[in-house]
């Protein structure tokens, strides 16, 4: 097995293991697809990660926010794709705070950010599913602290 690495064999063995990622990236189909990816930070470096171009794979990128981040994580994609779905927001300090989010296909978002400011605290989760060309779902739930709830999405 020339040129395999050993996180190739490991994605191989267990592809629904979890990946963990603490710098900017682009991410790609064979690491990251179908996989947990964990958001993990220093505390207040803002980091970027740009999903392939959307083709209608089905491949999904679900990303967990494993250490918040005190200036942001950031979603965005390739190319001239757009994101569409919603998200569901709570506040850890206001039980009867629930907002949620919408990206509608009209909207043409192609960016989503998250970080204390905005939301996206520990516990925050949000799936971006490969649904057509050009064509991003994303559902999730974000977690925030403080009654500033914005959209994510711009």
């Amino acid at each position: 097995m020339v040129g395999l690495r050993r996180r190739h064999l490991v994605a191989q063995l267990d592809p629904a293991a979890s990946i963990a990622v603490s710098a900017t990236a682009t991410l790609t189909a064979e690491r990251h697809a179908n996989r947990l990816i964990l958001l993990q930070s220093n505390g207040n470096t803002a980091q970027t990660y740009t999903l392939p171009l959307a083709t209608g794979s089905g491949n999904k990128y679900k990303f967990f926010v494993q250490t918040t981040n005190t200036s942001s994580y950031v979603i965005t994609v390739s190319g001239s794709d757009e994101l569409n779905g919603n998200l569901q927001g709570g506040d850890d300090s206001d039980e009867n705070t629930s907002p949620g989010w919408l990206a509608l296909a009209a909207d043409n978002f192609t960016t989503f950010t998250t970080g204390t400011v905005i939301q996206g605290e520990l516990g925050s989760w949000f799936e971006f599913t490969d649904a057509a060309s050009g064509v991003w779902f994303v559902h999730g739930i974000l977690v925030q602290s403080g009654n500033s709830e914005v959209t994510p999405f711009s």
